[in-house]
């Protein structure tokens, strides 16, 4: 008498594939800039930011896999959320100091915004870090170049395509810091210490517009 088959076992790579995906990757994201602006970059746990964003470590694992590709996935999103912003945006004036304030009221949007400081955190860190992979420092520089396509256009669209190119360099700089100066004075308050006024603002970029 021959003793029966064993049962084939089962494929369970199959059901993975085929089973219900976890909800959940865009609130992780936001879970994880919200914890990071909250409590900084190393208290940012994996099991803090599934904590916050009401998912199990399991499907945080699922979407994003290791710790690392869910820093970059947030830096890309963050990336993604200016470039749609630069894309769809234009400098509008007639005199060079009103195509300036434009510029800067478009370039403030993202550098004197708090999230900023969450993909400067992100990248800051991941550079330093010896076992941050090549694959992923090479798609933070993409993600760059492609913010710096469309800033481009606006530095045109601001000083006029004649302008020489280290003007454009120098106006973005300038104005880039003027946005994160605001930034910092609300994020890390010190006394005695406060940002422009819009007033004032607007009369250094009238003065910024005359001097060019």
């Amino acid at each position: 008498m021959t003793a029966p088959e064993a049962a084939p076992a089962p494929d369970r790579s199959r059901r993975r594939r085929g089973g219900k995906v976890p909800s959940g990757r865009e609130q992780i994201i936001d879970a994880a800039i919200a914890s990071i602006l909250e409590v900084g970059f190393y208290r940012s746990s994996t099991n803090e930011i599934a904590r916050r964003a009401d998912v199990s470590w399991g499907a945080l694992q699922y979407h994003f896999g290791t710790r690392e590709a869910l820093l970059l996935a947030i830096v890309e999103e963050l990336a993604r959320r200016f470039t749609t912003s630069v894309e769809a945006a234009h400098v509008e004036g007639e005199s060079l100091a009103e195509r300036i304030t434009s510029l800067y009221e478009i370039l403030a949007e993202h550098y004197d915004n708090p999230t900023f400081l969450v993909r400067l955190q992100i990248v800051l860190n991941l550079q330093h870090d010896p076992d941050t992979s090549a694959d992923v420092m090479d798609a933070i520089a993409a993600q760059s170049a492609a913010s710096e396509a469309g800033t481009r256009r606006l530095l045109v669209e601001a000083l006029g395509p004649d302008a020489d190119p280290d003007d454009h360099v120098t106006l973005f700089h300038a104005l880039r810091g003027m946005a994160l100066s605001r930034l910092y004075s609300r994020t890390v308050p010190v006394r005695g210490t406060r940002g422009p006024s819009r007033a004032a603002r607007d009369r250094f970029l009238a003065r910024l517009a005359d001097g060019w």
